[in-house]
């Protein structure tokens, strides 16, 4: 199938063919029908699938220039902004639409610049794009398309909310469109909420590992992760390693302690300025530094094909995650290696991954390092499901109203024995004692 083959002018197919698009992929092929008729709709496709194309068409066959801006699309990451914009320029080249791309880690001047210049296409992250509609320097009134991408994603960095504020503002007449890899309950309640009679396409592609990468979990214990990681650099003989962790934060402190263990590291993480994060970037691909700690937000922008070895400290909390993070190295039919460093707390981690592949991944155990008994993770599950109140020592208490009260016998720790309150304050009654005792759990509680 190819793109003539739908109801588009002819200027966009031009613009199409000019830009190498030539036949659709699959998530175009199901989401163009819908779109160009007007729907709602809602996207469940993965990364990489094309869908860019899939929500920038119909909105080039519709968009005529008139100094307003009447498209918006929201991306989770600057990285996936620029994509999107670049994408969006390309094309509204030769068509006349003029985009700009919104993001923070840069200053707002510039930004605030280009948007007097009357862009028709808006393409941001949701913090930078309610700093300008909370400043009137964006103004929705005219907006007639509204694109969610990679919702899930937005979800995940906690930009759920500024997502609700945004859609609040567009217009309620305006086309929506929602795109997601997964759609859990709160992309569900976002689409019932913001979309209309919306059509659902979903495209799954099969997630297979790339040939010539070597994958293996070494188990250690949590408190062993740090010092098994060291061990690994030292004894691994990689020119480049990209090394993932769960947070921003702990992309900082990782570095630091691999700059002690003597190698040249450098973080990556949305804790950076966009300028920073272009050098780090660039000093990593020119060999700089042979150790980059990120995090999965950060290495969406990671384009570096010499990669030998990637970590991971932290197993990603999307099983989809870890065939794009395995994927920086064993690139340009290079060989790699990834390897994932599992507590027992990882145990449904690692089951959603092999579960997403298809096949199980080789288990290894590090020299110098126990195997943790799987127990650890099942006893630590147990204790974080546990309803009620907790007693100082972290166990659970029972001395819930109602319930039945703890027992009163002396001489446990911390309630003096009747014997020693004999000793210090002489005789007293049994029921002015118990009265004592009471008040004392009441107030404890």
């Amino acid at each position: 199938m190819k793109f003539s083959e739908f109801p588009l002018e002819a200027p966009l197919l031009a613009a199409l063919a000019e830009g190498g698009f030539v036949e659709p992929t699959p998530i175009q092929q199901k989401c163009l029908p819908p779109l160009l008729e007007g729907h709602d709709l809602i996207g469940v496709a993965q990364t990489g699938t094309g869908k860019t194309l899939a929500f920038l068409v119909p909105i080039f066959q519709n968009l005529k220039p008139t100094g307003n801006p009447q498209a918006l699309v929201v991306c989770p990451t600057r990285e996936l902004a620029q994509q999107v914009g670049g994408v969006a320029s390309t094309l509204g080249a030769s068509l006349g639409v003029h985009s700009v791309t919104l993001y923070g880690g840069t200053g707002l001047g510039p930004q605030r610049q280009a948007l007097e210049k009357a862009p028709d296409v808006i393409v941001g992250t949701p913090g930078r794009l309610l700093d300008f509609l909370s400043s009137a320097w964006l103004r929705p009134r005219f907006l007639k398309w509204l694109v969610l991408d990679e919702a899930d994603r937005m979800l995940d960095m906690g930009f759920i909310d500024d997502v609700t504020k945004i859609c609040s503002r567009v217009p309620a007449s305006r086309q929506t469109m929602l795109f997601s890899a997964t759609m859990p309950p709160p992309i569900v309640e976002l689409s019932d909420r913001f979309l209309y009679e919306p059509v659902t396409v979903r495209v799954e592609r099969k997630r297979a590992l790339a040939a010539g990468i070597a994958h293996e979990i070494l188990e250690v214990s949590q408190r062993d992760k740090e010092r098994a990681l060291c061990k690994l650099m030292r004894i691994n003989r990689a020119k480049k390693v990209l090394v993932f962790t769960a947070t921003r934060e702990a992309t900082g402190e990782m570095a630091s302690r691999l700059r002690r263990e003597g190698h040249e590291v450098v973080s990556l993480s949305s804790l950076l300025s966009q300028a920073n994060r272009e050098r780090a970037l660039a000093g990593f691909r020119d060999g700089d530094y042979n150790v980059m700690v990120a995090t999965d937000v950060a290495a969406r922008g990671i384009d570096v094909v010499d990669i030998d070895l990637v970590i991971n400290f932290d197993l990603p909390t999307i099983a989809e995650d870890y065939v794009h993070r395995v994927g920086r190295t064993g690139r340009a039919e290079r060989k790699g290696s990834a390897i994932s460093l599992v507590a027992p707390d990882d145990r449904r981690k690692v089951e959603a991954i092999e579960c997403l592949i298809g096949e199980p991944l080789p288990r290894a155990t590090l020299v110098g390092f126990d195997k943790p008994a799987a127990s650890e993770g099942r006893r630590r599950e147990r204790s974080n499901s546990r309803g009620g109140r907790r007693t100082r020592s972290g166990g659970e208490s029972s001395s819930k109203r109602g319930g039945p009260r703890p027992k009163k016998s002396g001489g446990k720790k911390g309630r003096p024995s009747q014997e020693s309150k004999s000793r210090r304050g002489g005789r007293r009654t049994e029921a002015g004692e118990s009265n004592r005792r009471a008040k004392k759990r009441n107030f404890s509680e």
